[in-house]
């Protein structure tokens, strides 16, 4: 996979929260440190805790900094982590270039305690036979979650303290990034029977590890796809699904993105990238929108009214999704002078959203016209819909046609003289047919 640069050293700010950046110093990303307490497995903690926290980003340790970088003075103990990130996966998170960034460009960011342990999931017990964590593992360990969706990058690390490694100051832990695993595709939409790639790799020590592919949706879950790096083969793989697998080298991005075959509405929801190593595991969610635009048909087209009559014109929307479509009625008057006059057609309604086998939508939206008369002649009525997938309002129009309002156009006159003078031919000869002439009458006579 292609690899992209390391960002540079930034200031960013957090409300209420400001952190100043010493030019020579590593990049520097404001978190949060996360604790919760009481609960246990499938229950809701009891209270959670957030303290302010800081990561300073390095690249490969290499031995004491000549300057210890200049610290925020209101960080608790411990709230700074000086943290080694050899393949480089936390250096790509995209800070915004300036002292001064908009709402949303700051990423997001999050830092928990972490316990190794084993995994509990067929295709990844063969990393772990000896169902035991080792001594050597040491601690402690944290994880840290860095998103920047609107930027296009996601990464989550787990993180070995290093007690080894000393800090002139305190109150900096030490840490190396040892499993990080990221996406360039945090947020993706796509259009109905397309193809779609789930971006995912990650960064690890050489070794055997595992990749499950999983996919949620308003609280239901499900595995789409599980692979065993021990054995080679995946365990679970749902048709239209499939696996990239590219391994790279020591301290390169192993490839583990998704590819969904014609996506269709079912397809659409979050999907979790997990890797697990031995005892160690981490994990990257991703957003997969489904967005269809609707086909918008109005009918009767011509609209064709007798004066004094009333009419209703039908906006037909289908093929939509997601649900959320909006219509709105216009009249433009008719000539020069009301050609620039618009006006919302008052009596409108619309009937319920129709569910289609593919998970689309459509509705009927109807327009009912007052009595028109000849002044009406050439006025425009329109149909304006808005849907998420649209860059701008669809539009469909038709135009007024009063009877008798105006005299007959020169096409128009044309093809009447033309369907007069076929049916006068068609009537001459079938004249002939049934009634012969005279002299026809009188040789049949003589003979």
């Amino acid at each position: 996979m292609t690899s992209l640069a390391p960002v540079g050293a930034l200031a960013l700010l957090l409300p209420g929260f400001a952190l100043c950046l010493a030019a020579a110093g590593p990049p520097r990303l404001s978190c949060w440190f996360v604790e919760e307490a009481g609960g246990g497995v499938g229950v809701m903690p009891s209270s959670v805790t957030q303290r302010r926290a800081l990561l300073l980003l390095r690249g490969a340790r290499g031995g004491r900094p000549e300057t210890e970088p200049e610290l925020p003075p209101d960080l608790e103990p411990g709230m700074v982590f000086d943290i080694a990130d050899p393949a480089g996966a936390l250096h790509r998170v995209p800070l915004p270039a300036g002292g001064h960034p908009k709402e949303g460009e700051l990423p997001s960011c999050e830092i928990n305690a972490y316990t190794p342990q084993e995994a509990h999931v067929p295709w990844a017990a063969g990393l772990t036979p000896e169902h035991r964590s080792p001594l050597g593992l040491g601690g402690p360990w944290f994880i840290s979650s860095i998103q920047a969706p609107a930027r296009g990058y996601g990464v989550s690390a787990v993180l070995k303290s290093e007690e080894a490694a000393t800090s002139q100051q305190p109150a900096v832990t030490m840490a190396t990034a040892v499993l990080s695993v990221f996406s360039r595709t945090p947020h993706l939409h796509s259009r109905l029977g397309r193809d779609v790639l789930l971006d995912c790799g990650f960064t690890a020590p050489p070794g055997p590890f595992s990749v499950e592919w999983r996919y949620q949706y308003r609280g239901a879950g499900r595995v789409v796809l599980a692979y065993d790096g021990v054995s080679g083969r995946a365990h679970v793989a749902e048709e239209g699904a499939q696996l990239f697998l590219e391994e790279g080298w020591a301290g390169a991005d192993t490839n583990v993105s998704l590819r969904l075959s014609r996506v269709g509405v079912r397809h659409e929801g979050t999907y979790i990238c997990t890797i697990y190593l031995p005892h160690l595991h981490a994990q990257q969610a991703l957003e997969l929108r489904i967005t269809e635009p609707p086909v918008v048909m109005l009918r009767p087209d011509p609209l064709s009214v007798a004066p004094g009559a009333p009419a209703e014109l039908v906006c037909e929307i289908s093929g939509y999704y997601p649900l959320d479509v909006t219509v709105s009625w216009l009249r433009r008057g008719p000539g020069e002078a009301g050609g620039d006059l618009l006006e919302y057609v008052t009596e409108t309604w619309e009937s319920g959203h129709r569910r289609g086998p593919d998970g689309t939508y459509s509705l009927s939206s109807f327009a009912r016209l007052a009595p028109v008369q000849p002044r009406d002649h050439g006025a425009t009525y329109s149909c304006h819909v808005t849907h998420t997938a649209l860059a701008t309002p669809a539009r469909r129009s038709a135009q007024l046609r009063v009877a008798g309002a105006t005299a007959p156009s020169l096409e128009d006159a044309i093809g009447m003289f033309l369907a007069a003078f076929l049916l006068y031919g068609l009537f001459r000869l079938l004249g002939n047919k049934v009634c012969p002439s005279g002299a026809e009458e009188k040789s049949k006579k003589s003979e």
